[in-house]
């Protein structure tokens, strides 16, 4: 190992020279001055020569805490993950310039998955897979390793913002795309230019709407691969990701839409933003901010249990982007299917009784004419909110169906939710926000009972 280490450090001293001398810095696209993003989503090559390098700096344990979930990748690649080799592969990786280290220089993959990779000779065509399956964490300490090594602390790494990445997607884009705010997914001959679950009638391949390796497409004008689909990129707020991916349709695969995620996921990946500078500042500082979206993102946390929830400003309130989970000393209330597990997904359901006391201080339960006022923004179609409110819609508001809990029974989450609200109908009957899974369309409803175990959504007190 020590020979490696030296061989490693020595490399990494001559690569930094070279790399502050190169216009733009590599493997990047130039979005204006001394600011700059990665071609394409970080790829699997890049990941490994990342845990490569920390297995010889800084050990084994450390290493470890980098492997991907092998719930969220593809069973193939954790395969090739998991069964480690003594030979050692010395093809250096695109975002790092570092070898990818002790994994098998070939692999062997079935026809399906070779039709959604690359074909490169010498090397094993999985290290072109974006990397997935990895924590919101785990993609940060990746930017600020490359801070560190291959910066020299005069390039910053990090996560982009959502304003940062926005400005990054509409850059080389067409006027109509533009006002479109997305691409779609078909050239003018019906072939499919970009990766997204595309139904099968309009003359798309098989593997529409499966993961592929980075660079499969075509590029933007400005050079910029995968903005739109394949995976959705992480941004510096935890919990929101951006360019939509997969498992989505072009229209909701836009530059205002927002996939909210909670967990390592096989449709989650990133890219880094680099600003040449060195500057500490520049590792917290937004550097491009003329977006016209200021402010719509958050994130509260709550001083009783120090839980921390997205945010979204819709029109002019302020709202959960997540389902309330705090747990009160009394009262009613449950889990989904009495299982905690589900909890930081699901949050928990509230009898209405409780639910009108547990938002915290600063937040409070909606009103039925504030659910109103939500709804206006999308005309009060049932369909419309539905799609724009749901986690895959452009609101960012993200809800997810998570089930109600009636008598002693809990509903399938995949039938829906309500939320309540703090205007009671009757005597026994309050309003609450209903979704409606099956239907795809979310209303008011007065027909609540007050021993209901309802979801909750905190809108923000007028200030």
């Amino acid at each position: 190992m020590d020979s490696l280490k030296d061989k490693l450090t020595l490399f990494l001293t001559i690569f930094v020279c070279t790399v502050m001398a190169q216009e733009p810095l590599f493997s990047t696209i130039r979005i204006s001055d001394d600011v700059y993003f990665d071609e394409t989503e970080i790829d699997v090559a890049s990941w490994l020569s990342f845990y490569t390098w920390t297995i010889v700096h800084e050990g084994f344990g450390k290493a470890q805490k980098l492997m991907p979930d092998s719930n969220a990748i593809e069973p193939e690649l954790w395969n090739y993950i998991k069964s480690k080799s003594t030979d050692f592969v010395s093809f250096e990786a695109r975002y790092t310039q570092l070898p990818v280290g002790y994994f098998c220089n070939e692999c062997t993959v079935d026809a399906e998955l070779a039709e959604r990779l690359p074909n490169f000779r010498n090397r094993c065509s999985i290290l072109d897979f974006p990397i997935t399956g990895i924590s919101y964490e785990q993609a940060e300490a990746f930017c600020k390793w490359r801070t560190k090594t291959l910066g020299d602390n005069k390039i910053v790494f990090r996560l982009p913002t959502p304003e940062e990445w926005k400005y990054f997607a509409v850059n080389g884009l067409s006027e109509s795309e533009k006002e479109n705010g997305f691409r779609d997914s078909l050239s003018n001959k019906n072939c499919a230019l970009f990766n997204y679950n595309i139904p099968s009638k309009n003359g798309n391949d098989e593997n529409q709407g499966n993961l592929k390796g980075v660079a499969m497409y075509s590029p933007k004008t400005n050079g910029a691969y995968d903005v739109f689909g394949n995976v959705s990129e992480m941004t510096s707020l935890k919990g929101v990701a951006k360019g939509g991916n997969f498992t989505l349709y072009a229209n909701q695969s836009h530059v205002d839409s927002i996939q909210s995620y909670t967990k390592p996921e096989i449709y989650l990946g990133f890219r880094c933003i680099a600003i040449k500078g060195s500057e500490p500042e520049l590792a917290d500082k937004e550097v491009i901010t003329d977006v016209d979206a200021p402010e719509k993102f958050g994130n509260f946390t709550d001083s009783r249990d120090g839980k921390t929830y997205p945010t979204v400003l819709i029109g002019n309130q302020m709202w959960f982007a997540a389902n309330l989970a705090f747990k009160p000393d009394s009262g009613k209330y449950w889990a989904w299917n009495n299982e905690e597990r589900h909890v930081a997904q699901y949050g928990y359901l509230y009898t209405w009784e409780i639910a009108k006391e547990v938002c915290p201080i600063g937040w409070h339960l909606p009103s039925k004419e504030e659910f109103e006022t939500l709804l206006i923004n999308y005309d009060m179609n049932e369909n419309v909110s539905y799609r724009e409110l749901h986690i895959t819609g452009s609101a960012g508001y993200s809800i997810i169906e998570s089930g109600l809990r009636f008598g002693v029974n809990f509903s399938p989450t995949i039938s829906g939710t309500a939320f309540w609200s703090s205007t009671q109908k009757k005597r026994n009957k309050i309003w609450g926000l209903g979704v409606d899974g099956l239907r795809k369309s979310i209303k008011l409803y007065d027909t609540y009972g007050m021993k209901t175990g309802l979801q909750i959504r905190c809108v923000k007190d007028n200030e």
